[in-house]
């Protein structure tokens, strides 16, 4: 699985840069945003066009991690709670296997009986 996580990541690397290359002159050609609010009126420098690109595509993966983040964090804690009762039921079964089979309140009732 490793190996495949990495060959994804090479394959994302090298169409990423082909991408790039090959739109070098659109990519290159400078956009300046702007924010217009009743009396507020901003205007950002002008800036290439990849750093837009590249700010989503970072902006992306931090909501990615983000998300698996908070995943793990939970599956964390279901895995604590899922071992203190495993390790309670354990206990309990341990007990149970030194109660002696022929006292009455141990002995099971058959059916029919």
């Amino acid at each position: 699985m490793r190996y495949l996580k990495a060959l994804m990541l090479a394959l994302l690397f090298v169409v990423s840069m082909l991408f790039f290359v090959q739109n070098n002159g659109p990519m290159s050609t400078s956009l300046q945003l702007e924010f217009n609010l009743v009396t507020l009126h901003l205007i950002s420098v002008p800036l290439p066009m990849y750093l837009f690109v590249l700010a989503a595509f970072l902006l992306g993966v931090v909501f990615a991690l983000g998300f698996l983040l908070v995943e793990r964090i939970r599956l964390g804690l279901e895995l604590k709670a899922l071992r203190r009762q495993h390790a309670t039921l354990e206990d309990e079964a341990l007990a149970l296997r030194t109660l002696p089979l022929n006292q009455p309140e141990n002995k099971q009732q058959q059916p029919g009986a």
